[in-house]
């Protein structure tokens, strides 16, 4: 099985290219598009919530089959339903639900496993068939398809700007290749085809000649690489006044006749044509030479592609024409169609190019007022459309009162949510008020008047009080107002002015037992703990800091769930016992700095700590250490005491000194023992009698 896969970005061409290349190959067309467009139409038919990926349990029992290119779906065709005006702006949901697009990959897959197809689409050669014998990614700049898009429009009576529909074409583009799901994106392996300056039959040639090149086409005798619709460039090798002789290359031959050239020469065709000028032109059929079977024989034409896009062009305006019309059909759309002349059973109109009936009946105005508006244009509604005999009629009087409907719904259908109004207050209600916006009314609850609540709505608004509102919901033609959604949140407000690690100078707004209440905001303020207020717990706050009073703190964190902000202060102090850690006994040395009170004043690194005065000496009773130690001398102490977190650090040089003395007697002691060994006095009378 041979597998083509086109892909490219919309407006490109892949349908109508991949419809005629299905056609000259005799291969099955898969139009993928068709797919989600069924998926989507039953969708519609079951009234599902097309958003939730848990609603598609459909999908196990539905069917899909394409016959001679009309699509069914569960045994209905369904190939003119699935091109409603309906379907085409809510096919885009389904096609981004995951489930759908496994669902009917799968399926592309299937088909494309029983037979020779060709398919198009955005991710073809990515994800449906990442195998495929040739991958095709169709390209062609924004403006060319814009100006395609533009005329397909033009044919059903939709008209918008060049510049607007540009804009659409990015943003669908923007969106075909940043989706989650199966982005739009170039295969690796896929030969790119820029379609801007080619026509269709230049496209059509150019991928049939790359799919012979890959096989599709075997190849069993010499010179079989020709085929019918080929483009072919040979050497004129003779003329005569009714044809024109070429060779192509070495053993095939080809021939033109004049009634197969588009532009007929003016002149003999012996004299336009002169041996060794070059001719191209399309492969009309194929033979071989009456004298010498070897020879193949190329019939040629430069009618073929002209008619061919003519007649296709025509089939194609024609199916689009019906189609067009069978959606507004189906859309219930008021169109404006103009008087061309009246009958005895009613009126001739024209939209489009396309004759129209309206029936007295169905017409609002008599014969002889409608005689008067030849040439005017009237809205009416496609009542019925007979595909064989190309029928079409039509209603005014549907169309009048469609219009009246439409008028009341107008003025609601422009309110989208997200739009900014200025309105009047026209009603004071106890949970809000009416604001009127021109035609329409809506509610503005009293919970959007402010960030903040509002218990009495009086107190804030007044009858024909001008207020500016956000539209915050639409349902049918209820609309929801907020006033609020137009300001930032105070939370915001804060956020944009602290951040965490940021520290500044704040004013105690009041003081609790759980610690300073730091004013942030006119709406926020922050809870400084009692623990973050100093390093040293026996350092507080009581007494030293008032309300009102301005503090150094730093912010610790910011709770977007809970609305709290958490603050520092000793965060903003260096804690100088952080790297300390003495125990008891330990030996230091400190230096002396001056005399307090029972003692003096040391330096530890960069703590201060205390030398009591009887700690001082184990010889002789000091009254003041600087009577001993000078200020700046540094001595050896032993640690007393050490707290880090009362900043409380106690050391003794007597104990130092008692500690050596100790060391010393000890060592004392040893020599004592060596001398002395064995030298009991039973040992020593044992010695004296054994001397007598």
């Amino acid at each position: 099985m041979f597998k083509i896969a086109i892909d490219g970005p919309a407006g490109a061409g892949k349908s109508t290219i991949a419809k005629i290349i299905a056609k000259e190959l005799q291969i099955e067309y898969i139009d993928t598009g068709a797919m989600y467009r069924a998926i989507t139409l039953k969708a519609l038919r079951l009234g599902i919530d097309m958003e939730d990926e848990n609603a598609y349990g459909f999908l196990s029992s539905t069917e899909l089959d394409i016959c001679n290119g009309r699509f069914i779906m569960d045994g209905e065709d369904v190939s003119e339903a699935i091109r409603t005006v309906e379907v085409t702006e809510n096919v885009s949901t389904p096609s981004k639900i995951g489930v759908v697009r496994s669902y009917l990959v799968d399926y592309q897959r299937k088909i494309s496993d029983s037979k020779s197809v060709i398919m198009d689409g955005r991710d073809i050669g990515t994800v449906v068939l990442p195998n495929a014998e040739l991958k095709i990614y169709l390209i062609a700049s924004v403006e060319c398809r814009a100006k395609r898009r533009m005329l397909e429009r033009e044919q059903s009576g939709v008209f918008k700007s060049l510049e607007e529909t540009m804009l659409e074409i990015e943003t669908r583009d923007h969106k075909d290749s940043t989706r989650k799901i199966s982005p739009l994106k170039c295969a690796e392996d896929a030969i790119v085809v820029d379609s801007s300056d080619m026509t269709i039959d230049e496209v059509v040639s150019e991928i049939i000649k790359l799919v012979n090149e890959r096989g599709l086409i075997k190849m069993s005798e010499k010179n079989e690489k020709y085929f019918v619709g080929q483009t072919v460039t040979g050497t004129v090798t003779g003329s005569n006044s009714n044809a024109v002789y070429l060779e192509i290359e070495e053993g095939v031959k080809a021939v033109i006749y004049a009634e197969d050239m588009l532009e007929m020469p003016t002149s003999k065709l012996y004299v336009e044509y002169t041996e060794g000028a070059e001719y191209t032109a399309q492969v009309k059929s194929i033979g071989k030479d009456k004298k010498h079977p070897d020879v193949v024989v190329l019939y040629l034409s430069t009618k073929l592609a002209y008619e061919k896009e003519q007649a296709l062009a025509k089939e194609q305006a024609l199916q689009e024409k019906i189609a067009a019309f069978h959606a507004i059909k189906e859309a219930d759309e008021v169109i404006n169609a103009k008087v061309l002349r009246t009958t005895k059973n009613g009126a001739e109109l024209t939209y489009n190019n396309t004759k129209l009936f309206l029936s007295y009946k169905h017409s609002s105005l008599s014969e002889e007022a409608l005689k008067q508006l030849k040439g005017e244009e009237i809205p009416v509604i496609v009542l019925y459309v007979n595909e064989e005999r190309h029928f079409i009629s039509v209603s005014q009087v549907a169309a009048e009162k469609k219009q009246k409907r439409l008028a009341k719904e107008a003025a609601y259908g422009a309110i989208e949510v997200g739009q900014v109004l200025e309105g009047e207050v026209v009603s004071i209600l106890a949970y809000g008020a009416i604001v009127k916006l021109g035609l329409v009314s809506g509610l503005l609850h009293a919970s959007e008047i402010d960030h903040f609540p509002v218990k009495d709505v009086k107190k804030v608004l007044s009858v024909g009080k001008k207020v500016t509102v956000k539209v915050i919901k639409v349902e049918e033609e209820k609309i929801g107002l907020s006033m609020k959604a137009l300001t930032t949140h105070p939370w915001e407000v804060l956020k944009e002015k602290y951040h965490v690690g940021d520290v500044f100078e704040g004013t105690v707004k009041k003081i609790i037992p759980a610690g300073l209440i730091i004013e942030l905001t006119p709406e926020y303020s922050g809870l400084m703990p009692k623990m973050e207020y100093s390093w040293l717990v026996n350092e507080k706050y009581e007494g030293v800091v008032n309300e009102g009073d301005k503090i150094l703190v730093k912010v610790m964190n910011i709770d977007d769930k809970k609305f709290r902000v958490s603050l520092s202060h000793r965060e903003t102090i260096e804690n100088a016992w952080s790297g300390i850690k003495l125990h008891k006994g330990d030996l230091v040395e400190v230096e002396v700095v001056k005399d307090v009170e029972r003692g003096a004043e040391v330096v530890y690194k960069t703590v201060t700590g205390f030398l009591p005065v009887n700690e001082v000496s184990s010889a002789k009773r000091v009254t003041n250490v600087t009577d001993e130690y000078a200020a700046g001398t540094k001595v050896n102490a032993m640690v007393l005491e050490c707290d880090p977190n009362r900043a409380k650090l106690v050391v003794s040089v007597k104990a130092v000194e008692l500690a050596k003395e100790r060391e010393s007697f000890d060592s004392y002691m040893k020599e004592q023992d060596k001398e002395n060994t064995g030298s009991t006095i039973g040992d020593l009378l044992g010695d004296a009698l054994k001397e007598e």
